[in-house]
């Protein structure tokens, strides 16, 4: 196996108590660096955020938006580990039992294999009742409200420097002319370094085409490795996304927009770092 890649000692927690102890664990120890610090306070923030939607809405009534990308796994997990504990074995209660969350997955036109072998995998393994519902987005929601209709806010992963990410805040409404619901934005002002700090931390499993240089996943016709982790020296492949150092390069990988494909022409004139790590 690659150095770089993903252990096989990544898997999934076998119940939210067991992730949510060493999410403790991971936030009591003291911080070696200012990224792993800064992590724990972003941990922190997002988990207040997330409890307090679980408190006014129930888990019935909040559903996450997933699509088994790097930052709705930082959400899911963080989610997770904040559900009610698991019954003991005696426990022959129904209602004892963790209840599937509702979630909803809106699928690109034409995605990747392994992002859609991975989302399988992610939501079985954290519990989630995954509806699949394609674009476009807004045609997406309606259709899923109208199947859940005690659904009345969904948390998405959307993080500040994401395409229109800048105004966003941690709770709104929908837009005038979207289906009615409240957006909560767990994540919002994480940084690129810290996702990835914590889900390696954490040591929780990730979609393979991360570890093939991919560091934003959307249809497999616009999304292509990110040639600022181009391996040098007459190396083939790419690096890592996790290796990536400047984090205004995340989407360069993404060509259907013209910021992202100057991004591609700021890499082939050299203009950006690309060393190694």
């Amino acid at each position: 196996m690659d150095p770089a890649s993903q252990p096989q000692s990544y898997t999934y927690p076998a119940s939210p108590a067991e992730l949510r102890e060493s999410i403790n664990s991971f936030l009591n120890e003291r911080p070696g660096s200012q990224l792993r610090a800064q992590t724990q306070e972003r941990v922190r923030n997002s988990l207040e955020v997330i409890q307090k939607a679980l408190d006014e809405y129930g888990s019935d009534g909040l559903a996450l938006s997933y699509n088994g990308g790097k930052d709705c796994l930082v959400l899911l997990a963080l989610y997770y580990s904040l559900l009610p504990p698991q019954p003991s074995p005696e426990s022959t209660s129904t209602a004892a039992q963790l209840l599937p969350s509702p979630s909803i997955y809106v699928t690109p036109k034409h995605p990747f294999p392994q992002v859609e072998s991975f989302v399988d995998e992610s939501a079985a393994a954290f519990g989630l009742e995954l509806i699949r519902i394609p674009v476009p987005m807004k045609a997406a929601f309606e259709d899923y409200l109208r199947r859940k209709t005690g659904v009345r806010a969904i948390m998405v992963g959307t993080r500040r420097g994401d395409p229109h990410g800048e105004g966003l805040r941690t709770c709104q409404r929908t837009d005038h002319g979207w289906p009615d619901f409240v957006r909560v934005h767990p994540v919002l002002e994480w940084r690129y370094a810290e996702v990835w700090e914590f889900l390696r931390a954490l040591r929780i499993p990730y979609c393979e085409l991360y570890d093939q240089g991919y560091t934003s996943l959307g249809d497999v016709h616009d999304t292509h490795p990110n040639p600022a982790l181009k391996r040098e020296s007459g190396e083939e492949g790419f690096r890592p996304a996790w290796q990536l150092l400047d984090e205004d390069m995340e989407r360069a990988g993404r060509g259907s927009d013209k910021k992202e494909r100057e991004a591609h022409e700021h890499v082939k004139a050299g203009l950006v770092g690309n060393a190694d790590t």
